[in-house]
């Protein structure tokens, strides 16, 4: 992977690793089990004929859920100009709305149960996804209100630009195997705690 990104941040994560009860464990479940998977994402998002991958899109509604009073769904994955296709962009939309209520749960859950949606596939793909995905978040939380990552205090500002710089990402054929499966695994980690972050600093947290 040719852009590589571990500051200390990464290193919160063990803040948000607390045992999870019965009782919170049952109410996760019940929140997530309507969520669409990677494959079910992209099938609703073909089907109303948008040019967004299942990772992109993840990325874009978790920008959105950041803030208080997110950007309508609709305009958020339509634009103004809305979708010819009405009942496929119902289905699309009834799928975001899950899927952002999926987000909403998890990054306000004491678990952390929150991860990038990448679905399962060789690593190039992984990384692949992971770009995508990063940069629909970028374009979530620009459609926000957040342009410019130095509106951010400071190592939740950084998060952002590395996730710019993340979403430039891509396989470096001349590295080991194993090397980058380890690098792209604690990237993915960094994601995780640089969002929930993001998320409590946009909502006063």
């Amino acid at each position: 992977m040719t852009q590589r990104s571990t500051p200390d941040t990464l290193l919160a994560f063990r803040r948000f690793a607390v045992a999870p009860t019965e009782a919170r464990v049952d109410d996760f479940l019940r929140n997530t089990m309507l969520a669409p998977d990677y494959e079910e994402l992209e099938t609703a998002l073909s089907a109303a004929d948008l040019e967004l991958s299942a990772a992109e899109a993840h990325g874009l509604i978790t920008g959105a859920a950041a803030f208080p009073q997110p950007p309508a769904l609709a305009e958020l994955l339509f634009g103004r100009a809305g979708s010819a296709l009405v009942a496929q962009a119902e289905r699309l939309l009834e799928t975001a709305r899950a899927l952002l209520e999926d987000v909403r749960h998890r990054l306000e859950d004491t678990d952390f149960g929150f991860e990038p949606l990448l679905g399962t596939d060789e690593l190039p793909a992984q990384v692949e996804r992971l770009a995508a995905w990063s940069r629909g978040y970028v374009l979530g939380l620009a459609a926000g209100g957040l342009r410019d990552p130095n509106q951010l205090r400071g190592d939740v500002g950084e998060f952002l630009f590395d996730v710019i710089r993340i979403g430039e990402a891509e396989m470096d054929d001349d590295e080991d195997s194993e090397r980058e499966a380890c690098d792209f695994a604690e990237i993915v980690e960094y994601m995780r705690v640089g969002v929930q972050l993001v998320y409590e600093e946009l909502r006063g947290g």
